[in-house]
C-alpha cells in the first residue's frame, strides 16, 4: 500500500499544481474538493472533510460531517489539462467506518465479499457514447460503423481521448466508430471492479473536457436520438479462483460460467433501475438497435442480454449487454457481481441459449418498459443494502414522477426524445 506523503511528494514532483479529490455521489456522478497541491499534504495523510449533507442521500444536515479518506490506488493525472491538475478518489467513513451511502464502498464490499467466498471477480466496460452540436443535439459527423474515412472536429477529438487514455494512467485502449451518426465506442481494460469503475468516470470527465474545447458535447445519455442505435456500456465479467478463469474454455461453456449467466438473468429485471436507471435508458432498451430486449443468453449473439463471446471458439467471459454508460458504475457492477456470485453458489442451471435473433422470440421475460417499471421490480429484492437501497428508489422514483409531470404519460413519449431528456441528461448523464 503506498505512503500518502509519499505519493503527494510523487504528484508534486511532477509538477502537479492542483488536487482534484473525488467524492463519488449515489447517481455516479463526481463531487470534488480541489485543493493547491500545497495544502493537500494534509488531506492525503489525514483525509478531506466535508458537508455530507449538501450531496443527495449521504446525510442529514444535523449529521453532515463527513471525511473522505485517499484511495491511493486510484490517482490519475489529467493530461488532457497539461498534467497540472490530480484526480484521487476517495472512500467516505463515519466515525471510522466506511459509510453506507457512498457507491465506491458498496461495490468494495461486493467485492471483498465475493472475495471472501473464494473468488476474484474481473471486469471490464465498452463505453458508447455520442459526440453531438447544440440543443437539441445533432450528431457531429455522418460515421457508420467501423468507418474508416473520418475526418473533422470529431474524429481529432476522439484521437485525443485515446491517447489520453494511457496518459492519464487507465491504460491501453481501442476505440472505433459505432453504428449511428457520431457514436464512438471506448474499450476500458479488464480489471478489479473499483479501479474499472474508477476509471469510467476518469474517461467520463476525459471525454466531456477534449469535447468541449473543440466545440462539441460527449453525451452519455443512453439515447440521444430517435430511430438509431442507442448507447450501452456492455460489462464483461469473469471470476477467478486460485489464479485460474473459471470462464475459460473452447467450444462449450465452463459449468461456472453457464452458473453464472444464470444468476445474471435470474436478477436481470430487479437490476434494471441499476444498470438502466435513467428515464432515457428505456428508450433504448426497444427492439433492435442491438439493445437487449429479452432476457436470454447466446454464444456470439448480439441481441440476447448476455452474450458470450465466441471468437474462433474461445471463450474466456460473460458480456452483459443491459447496461448503459448512464449507469453509476461502482452500483451497476456491484449488482452483477453479486448475482453472478448468486449462480454459481446456488449452482443455477441457465436455459437453453439462443441462437435466432433474440427480438423475435415469443414468451421470453422482457426489460421493464420504463423506468417507473423498473423500480418497482427493483424493490422485489435488489442485493444491495437496504439503506442505500431505499435512499437510491426514492430519489430516482422521484425522477420518474418529473418527468411525467413535464412530458405527460409513458405511453405518448416512449417513442421520441423530449426537452426535459436533453435538459437532465445531455450533459449530465
Amino acid at each position: 500500500m503506498p505512503d500518502g506523503l509519499a505519493v503527494w511528494r510523487v504528484l508534486r514532483g511532477a509538477g502537479v499544481k492542483l488536487v482534484k479529490f473525488v467524492v463519488v455521489d449515489i447517481f455516479g456522478r463526481p463531487r470534488a474538493e480541489v485543493l493547491p497541491i500545497e495544502a493537500a499534504r494534509e488531506a492525503f495523510l489525514d483525509g478531506v472533510a466535508y458537508d455530507g449533507s449538501s450531496i443527495p442521500a449521504y446525510t442529514t444536515v444535523n449529521k453532515s460531517d463527513l471525511v473522505a479518506l485517499p484511495d491511493l490506488n486510484a490517482v490519475y493525472v489529467e493530461s488532457w489539462n497539461g498534467g497540472r491538475t490530480a484526480i484521487v478518489f476517495t472512500n467516505t467513513v463515519d466515525g471510522g467506518k466506511p459509510h453506507p451511502m457512498d457507491p465506491r464502498n458498496v461495490l468494495r464490499q461486493a467485492a471483498d465479499y465475493a472475495k471472501s467466498r473464494g473468488y476474484a471477480p474481473v471486469v471490464g466496460a465498452e463505453v458508447e457514447f455520442f459526440l453531438v452540436r447544440g440543443v437539441p443535439p445533432a450528431p457531429a459527423d455522418g460515421g457508420v460503423y467501423f468507418d474508416g474515412y473520418l475526418h473533422g472536429d470529431s474524429y481529432a477529438a476522439v484521437e485525443e481521448i485515446l491517447g489520453h487514455l494511457e496518459a492519464s494512467g487507465i491504460g491501453l485502449s481501442k476505440t472505433h466508430h459505432e453504428v449511428a451518426p457520431g457514436q464512438y465506442e471506448v474499450n476500458i481494460p479488464a480489471g478489479d471492479p473499483v479501479q474499472v469503475a474508477d476509471q469510467i468516470l476518469v474517461f467520463k470527465i476525459m471525454a466531456k473536457a477534449v469535447a468541449k474545447r473543440r466545440g462539441l458535447t460527449a453525451t452519455f445519455m443512453p439515447k440521444p436520438f430517435w430511430g438509431v442505435n442507442g448507447s450501452g456500456m456492455h460489462v464483461h465479467v469473469s471470476f477467478w479462483k486460485d489464479g485460474v478463469n473459471l470462464f475459460a474454455s473452447r467450444g462449450e461453456p465452463t459449468q461456472e460460467l453457464k452458473w453464472a449467466v444464470a444468476g445474471v438473468l435470474e436478477n436481470a429485471l430487479r437490476n434494471s433501475a441499476f444498470v438502466a436507471p435513467t428515464v432515457n435508458s428505456y428508450k433504448r432498451l426497444v427492439p433492435h438497435h442491438e439493445a437487449p430486449t429479452r432476457v436470454v443468453w447466446g454464444l456470439g449473439n448480439r441481441s440476447v442480454m448476455v452474450r458470450i463471446p465466441y471468437y474462433g471458439g474461445r471463450i474466456n467471459r460473460l458480456e452483459y449487454r443491459h447496461p448503459d454508460p448512464s449507469a453509476n458504475p461502482y452500483l451497476a457492477f456491484a449488482v452483477i457481481i453479486l448475482s453472478a456470485l448468486e449462480g454459481i453458489e446456488k449452482r443455477r442451471e441457465p436455459p437453453p441459449p439462443v441462437a435466432e435473433v433474440a427480438y423475435e422470440l415469443e414468451g421470453a421475460r422482457e426489460t421493464p418498459p420504463n423506468l417507473g417499471e423498473a423500480l418497482k421490480m427493483a424493490r422485489d429484492g435488489t442485493p444491495l443494502p437496504g439503506q442505500f437501497l431505499e435512499a437510491y428508489l426514492r430519489l430516482k422514483e422521484r425522477e420518474w414522477e418529473e418527468y411525467i409531470t413535464a412530458e405527460g404519460s409513458w405511453e405518448t413519449t416512449w417513442n421520441k426524445i423530449t426537452k426535459w431528456e436533453y435538459e437532465k441528461y445531455l450533459e449530465e448523464a
